[in-house]
């Protein structure tokens, strides 16, 4: 009864690990390509190995937009303890924010239009899921692993290339200069 037990769950995480896999070949092949501008990047961690921290523009459109709309439901929102539990609310929040691909100063190049709101997107309007958690907003991968000793190349990446998934969600692909020049070889995703 133990080996079925022990058989069962191991059929289980592999196919999970399996569908995952799956899915993200999926976003990778049918998924739309964006462009996002990355803000200053992070040197590399000594303990980590050869990687690149990134951080996003649209993260802090996206955090200013979320500021604002939290200083106007505390305006709105009468004296004492409501406006501390919308402050509460507010510090670890979940959404999606509206970008629009511009094609400046790239093509592909996507920008930041507002929170979203329910109201139907223009045509070339899409959603990009974030994460609040404090005060830091996260839309996109956080790093950029790349092989030991090829750090110079990517020293100067402008944008993250991503394909976006239908529920908001992206997966990085690569690195690319002010150019729109994928880093690294190859070709636009």
């Amino acid at each position: 009864m133990r080996r079925l037990y022990i058989l069962v769950v191991l059929v289980l995480f592999l196919g999970g690990y399996a569908l995952a896999a799956h899915r993200m070949e999926t976003v990778r092949t049918e998924g739309k390509t964006i462009l996002l501008a990355l803000a200053p990047v992070d040197p590399r961690a000594p303990l980590m190995g050869d990687y690149m921290a990134l951080r996003y523009v649209v993260n802090n459109d996206i955090r200013k937009a979320l500021a604002a709309q939290k200083n106007a439901q505390e305006n709105a929102a009468k004296a004492g303890q409501k406006a501390a539990t919308a402050r509460e609310q507010k510090r670890n929040a979940e959404g999606f924010a509206v970008l629009r691909i511009t094609n400046e100063p790239v093509p592909q190049a996507a920008t930041f239009v507002r929170l979203d709101d329910g109201s139907p997107l223009q045509a070339d309007e899409f959603l990009l899921a974030y994460r609040l958690r404090g005060y830091e907003v996260t839309s996109a991968a956080p790093a950029f692993y790349f092989q030991e000793g090829t750090a110079r190349q990517y020293a100067g990446a402008k944008f993250g290339v991503f394909k976006l998934a239908a529920d908001g969600k992206t997966l990085l692909v690569g690195l690319c200069d002010g150019g729109g020049r994928v880093i690294g070889g190859g070709n636009m995703p």
